[in-house]
């Protein structure tokens, strides 16, 4: 089963196609719009916008948005612009007008309120005619005259149209409107009524009525005489039933209910069919339109089409697949796809049938066609083929082949293949693999080779940016160097080519160029400047004429050459084909002086770029809405066909907006690029020219503001529109703010002043206070260091009587000693004394009793006693007299026992002082505290020193 599929598949492509080099033509399906499928009438407002009467209402198209404005439960069937703002309107059972509200949206305004929906029915025209605006319906014509709604009867209405400013209505036969009555003309109702012979158009032709019958032809009428109007489309009308029609000019469309378009010029009598095989979306058409730059716009039974009939470009329209490569061998154009090569004849039929068949023996990916030695190249995935005249053949052992290349040695060439490099030579007639380049195997997606020398420039995603140089007989690789650095880093599909004599790889980071002194890449910034920038480059390619051919953001741009002046300029911002051509695989063929053949992801455009393109009327570039920044967007400003200078002001609090802008341009194969830039505050410089339509900006300052935006199509001047608003300041910067502000700081500087005034007051009165304060702790102080001064004089007499005091005590002691020593002297006098007899010497014991007596004198003396006694009351804070006061019962050697203990002395050098033993000590301190009263345990000599404090 699969090789029958795949046999069958073979079949279809190696039979001949009939296709043609259609116009381009621009499809809008509903799912784009959004609105219903059927559209029956067109037309185009001052502004260039383009409006539909669609099923679900009014459909509006600026050229970048769609809108739809639905009417009260009714289709729409017809709309008419007219000269007082409106947009006049009808369908099912009712007719009104659209306006434009504030925010440049529409509102419907019904007209036919009053009158019975029976009555109506649907309403197929509308027609302006001074001050009147007639709508025509099934059964009547009304018209609005000074807001005051009129109706003509009239029955079985099929058509109506306005030439030179007389209506003519068709039904059973032909009449004119004459103030408010129809005037029949003669001898129209054998040729016209509302059964077989129904009329879809009447245009003015040579000073005659042109008349279009749904089946019958073309008529002309003149003094009452219709006479057929013979053409070259004859035949086409007798076989197709006709929906509509309209003329521009000579230029005849007629739309078909099932074969698509017919285009007739009168002139010459050239015919064009257009239908689904060449790019229409749907057979049946219900209705046409010429808008201002000619371009044929058809309302659909489902959806919308715009033929460009002043296109430069033209696409085929056999499905052959992804246009890859191309290449014009003996006036033949050959075409290589994703599916084979296929032959075409040339010069291209534009616009007519032709025959393009494939070249058999020759299928799947062909990535390049090239010819040498009057033969043609055909590299592909699969292998490689060499036509030659008629001959073909496959050169076996070859298979992915990118690039067939010349090299500087006679009758060889050079073919790059997905693992390397192979050497093909002449052996006869015919071309034959002669050896494969031995060393790396690179993959050459991209390949340059310099003309002087056999190097070889060569770069893949993977492997990166590599210049080989081959050996004299280039059967291997002798030298090779990787021209990767940080600025053009690997990992990227690169395009080299050939600029001015100067080498130049296209990258995703710009431009560069091979600095041959050097060895070594570096940014041409001056290249870059002509073109786009430091941009993204996907491919660039000089052509004979020295154009520079270059793709950015998806898009195909021309820098054209000017042999005269020998220069390089633009026609404005010339884009063609945007996201239509085949990324990293961009092919531009300049087969003549003003025709290139370019590879596209649907085949292949025939481009005339030398056409001028020239608009009969400007570019309408609006600022189409403007919208406050949130959770949801709010719409605060709105354009329409309506011109307006509405100044806005926009809150501080909603300082972050998005503004959208468009221009009316239909034409999908040019596209506009603009520009823009802020004024204000917050300003910012004329952006880089881009596609998109919508600018943002956030956390605007206040302040006044000018949004600007740009654009051209092969104008020397750009179309420059503007819109003001404000930033107003949020309300703590308001002039009542400041007004507030203003009476705070008067009355911060009231308050401030009184408080100073207070303030100095109370300085005052506090430095009063602090000089009676310190006068006072000055006369403390003063009484304070008096008191210290008495104090210390009190405690220097204090000190210098315990000195004293001590002194005394010592002196009081050195006598106690003294009697110690007399009693010693005493005991020894006594023992001499018993030792002495009385025989020897009588005399001595005399002396010696007078020398006791004199000892025991001194010892008895009481003097001693009463002066110590006296300084250790005045030391211890009379301490005998408190002792005396509170312990009455003492005696005078109790007493002393207690001074003897509070001077701390020790119970043998308390004995002597009172002359007793130190046994007789401890009895008489025994005695003392039953006296003094002291428990037991509480110490004696503690008590004594608490006792004089």
């Amino acid at each position: 089963m699969r090789r029958l599929m795949f046999f069958y598949i073979l079949l279809l492509l190696c039979l001949p196609a009939k296709a043609s080099w259609q116009r381009t033509i621009t499809n809008y399906a509903r799912h784009s719009y959004k609105a219903a499928s059927q559209n029956w009438m067109i037309m185009q407002s001052k502004t260039g916008w383009m409006y539909f009467a669609n099923n679900k209402g009014l459909l509006e198209f600026d050229g970048v948005n769609w809108a739809v404005y639905p009417i009260h439960n009714a289709k729409m069937r017809t709309v008419k612009a007219g000269e007082d703002g409106r947009i006049y309107v009808g369908g099912l059972q009712q007719f009104g007008y659209f306006v434009p509200n504030k925010l440049g949206r529409l509102d419907y305004v019904c007209l036919s309120d009053s009158i019975d929906k029976h009555m109506i029915g649907n309403i197929w025209n509308i027609h302006i005619a001074g001050n009147r605006i007639y709508f025509q319906s099934d059964h009547a014509i009304f018209y609005l005259e000074k807001e005051r709604l009129h109706q003509i009867a009239c029955r079985d209405i099929i058509y109506s149209a306005l030439v030179d400013k007389r209506l003519y209505v068709a039904g059973n036969g032909l009449s004119v409107l004459n103030g408010d009555t129809l005037l029949q003309l003669p001898n129209s109702t054998s040729y016209i009524n509302n059964m077989s012979k129904r009329i879809v158009g009447i245009f003015p032709y040579q000073n005659k009525l042109l008349l279009v019958s749904n089946q019958h032809g073309l008529f002309l009428y003149e003094n009452g005489t219709f006479v057929p109007f013979r053409s070259t489309a004859d035949e086409f009308l007798k076989k197709n039933r006709l929906r509509c029609a309209t003329m521009k000019g000579p230029l005849l469309a007629l739309g078909t209910v099932q074969n698509g378009l017919l285009l007739l010029n009168l002139d010459t009598g050239s015919t064009e069919h257009i239908s689904t095989h060449n790019g229409l979306q749907n057979k049946a058409i219900l209705s046409l339109f010429f808008d201002r730059e000619e371009n044929l716009w058809l309302g659909l039974d489902n959806g919308i089409d715009c033929v460009h009939l002043h296109s430069p470009a033209f696409q085929n329209s056999t499905p052959i697949g992804s246009g890859y490569t191309s290449c014009l061998y003996k006036n033949k154009l050959y075409l290589g796809t994703n599916q084979g090569v296929f032959i075409a004849d040339y010069p291209l039929g534009l616009n007519k049938e032709q025959e393009i068949k494939p070249l058999e023996g020759m299928v799947g990916q062909i990535y390049s066609l090239s010819v040498y030695d009057d033969k043609l190249f055909c590299a592909g995935s699969n292998s490689l083929g060499v036509l030659d005249d008629n001959e073909f053949y496959i050169i076996p052992n070859i298979r992915g082949g990118w690039w067939v290349k010349s090299l500087r040695l006679k009758d060889k060439l050079l073919v790059a293949t997905y693992t390397g490099f192979y050497i093909l030579k002449k052996v006869g007639t015919r071309w034959q693999v002669d050896k494969k380049v031995s060393g790396r195997m690179y993959s050459s997606k991209s390949l340059y080779i310099e003309p002087l020398t056999n190097a070889l420039w060569t770069a893949n995603k993977e492997g990166g940016l590599h210049r080989i140089l081959l050996s004299v007989d280039g059967d291997s690789i002798i030298r090779e160097k990787c021209y990767n650095f940080e600025e053009l880093p690997a990992g990227d599909n690169v395009c080299i080519n050939s600029i001015n004599h100067e080498i130049v790889i296209a990258s995703r980071q710009g431009l560069f160029r091979y600095n041959q002194l050097r060895d070594c890449l570096e940014r041409y910034d001056s290249l870059e400047n002509k073109l786009d920038g430091r941009t993204a480059y996907t491919y660039i390619m000089q052509d004979s004429l020295l154009n520079i051919w270059y793709t950015v953001d998806g898009a195909l741009k021309l820098l054209r050459y000017d042999s005269g002046q020998k220069q390089y300029y633009r026609n404005g911002n010339e884009v063609y084909f945007k996201d239509c051509l085949i990324e990293d695989f961009e092919d531009i063929n300049v087969i003549s002086e003003d025709e290139a053949i370019i590879g596209m992801e649907e085949g292949f455009s025939s481009l005339h770029f030398k056409q001028e393109r020239i608009k009969k009327y400007p570019l309408n570039l609006q600022i189409r809405y403007v919208y406050l920044r949130g959770v949801e967007d709010s719409l605060i400003y709105g354009h329409n066909y309506l011109p307006h200078n509405k100044y806005l002001k926009i809150p501080y609090k909603h300082n972050s907006i998005r503004i959208e802008y468009c221009a009316n341009n239909y034409d999908k194969s040019i596209v506009l690029l603009y520009s823009c830039r802020l004024e204000g505050p917050f300003s910012e410089p004329w952006s880089q020219f881009g596609g998109s339509t919508t600018k943002e900006y956030a956390a605007l300052p206040e302040g006044k503001y000018t949004f600007y935006v740009r654009t051209s199509i092969d104008q020397k001047e750009p179309v420059t529109t503007s819109f003001s608003f404000e930033i107003l300041p949020p309300w703590y910067r308001t002039w009542w703010s400041y007004l507030l502000y203003a009476c705070l700081m008067i009355l911060t500087l009231f308050y401030v002043y009184h408080r100073l005034v207070a303030g100095r007051k109370r300085l005052l009165m506090q430095k009063e206070f602090e000089l009676y304060r310190q006068k006072q702790e000055f006369k403390k102080e003063s009484d304070l260091k008096d008191q210290k001064i008495n104090s210390l004089k009190e405690e220097k007499l204090q000190s210098e009587l315990r000195y004293k005091s001590e002194e005394l005590i010592r002196s009081t002691l050195n006598i106690v000693r003294k009697n110690e020593m007399l009693l010693e002297i005493k005991k020894e006098v006594l023992g001499i004394s018993h030792s002495i007899s009385e025989e020897n010497l009588v005399s001595l014991r005399r002396k010696a009793l007078r020398l006791l007596g004199q000892i025991e004198t001194n010892i008895e003396h009481d003097d001693d006693l009463q002066a110590f006694q006296s300084t250790f009351d005045t030391v211890h804070h009379n301490f005998f007299q408190r002792l005396e006061a509170a312990y009455p019962e003492l005696n005078h050697k109790d007493k002393m026992l207690c001074a003897y203990i509070k001077m701390n002395l020790l119970s043998k050098e308390i004995a002597p002082l009172l002359n007793i033993s130190l046994r007789g000590v401890e009895i008489s301190r025994y005695r003392l505290r039953k006296k003094l009263n002291l428990a037991e345990g509480e110490n004696l000599a503690e008590f004594l020193q608490k006792f004089s404090k």
